[in-house]
């Protein structure tokens, strides 16, 4: 077992040992799976999300993050213009983009484990449970977030909880790291799995029926600035020219 702490083991997972920023790369396909009908693929998701790391005390502290996002069509690999629904055969403006944040996280040591306050707009945070688990010097931590939210509409926005389209939502974020790496890079790295499940969004017109919407995923911790999906990053600067300098990621924090 290792002598970091759970409060540590979060930290260098996803940010960094002293106070700084991280990236992390969200790379998954949005599905539906509409009463007793097969899943459906309906757009792929590709995502940047930058991590704010500032020391709040000796047991706490706060991760600030913020992301920007383009769609992608499954069949030509571009941005989407529509989607065709397959059971109705209507076609639909699909999501394009979306920019999400500033959100945060505030991250607490307690007797009982580690307390994780989530604050995010267009969002009610029901709450937010982490596991952490060591294997052969290896470490996995689960983060379950529940909360009513929704998916981005077909212009990028998000509808604020009690409208339309903000609905039950379950995110779950699975993160391995290995603990020598954690205990001594300056910059650890770590990957993992994410989970989003949330109620049909009401822009794709299934009517009455019922379903839920699946994105799955990979995320993947990299430097900043470093665009390990070369085609992500120049759709990434096309759609969001405003969020760059050059080749380098603005975030905004106000």
């Amino acid at each position: 077992m290792s002598d970091l702490s759970p409060l540590q083991i979060y930290r260098r997972l996803f940010g960094t040992p002293e106070d700084g920023l991280a990236a992390y790369w969200y790379l998954g396909t949005m599905s539906v799976q509409v009463e007793d009908l097969p899943v459906i693929p309906v757009i792929s998701a590709e995502t940047v999300m930058v991590y704010r790391t500032r020391t709040l005390s000796e047991t706490s502290f706060k991760m600030d993050w913020w992301e920007i996002g383009v769609m992608r069509d499954p069949v030509t690999g571009e941005i989407p213009r529509d989607w065709t629904n397959p059971i109705t055969g209507e076609v639909i403006p699909a999501p394009k983009k979306f920019e999400e944040g500033p959100a945060g996280f505030t991250v607490t040591a307690t007797d009982a484990g580690l307390r994780v306050e989530l604050v995010q707009a267009h969002a009610k945070i029901l709450g937010v449970d982490v596991e952490i688990t060591q294997t052969d010097g290896r470490v996995l931590l689960k983060q379950v977030e529940r909360k009513f939210r929704g998916f981005p509409r077909p212009d990028g926005s998000f509808p604020e909880p009690g409208e339309v389209g903000s609905v039950r939502a379950r995110t779950q974020l699975s993160v391995w790291g290995d603990m020598s790496e954690l205990a001594t890079s300056a910059y650890p790295f770590s990957s993992g799995a994410y989970d989003f499940e949330l109620d049909l969004p009401p822009w794709m017109n299934f009517g009455d029926r019922k379903g839920v919407c699946l994105t799955r995923g990979i995320m993947r911790k990299a430097a900043m600035n470093d665009p390990i999906n070369p085609i992500a990053w120049a759709r990434l600067k096309a759609e969001f020219p405003d969020r760059f300098d050059g080749d380098a990621l603005q975030p905004v924090w106000e």
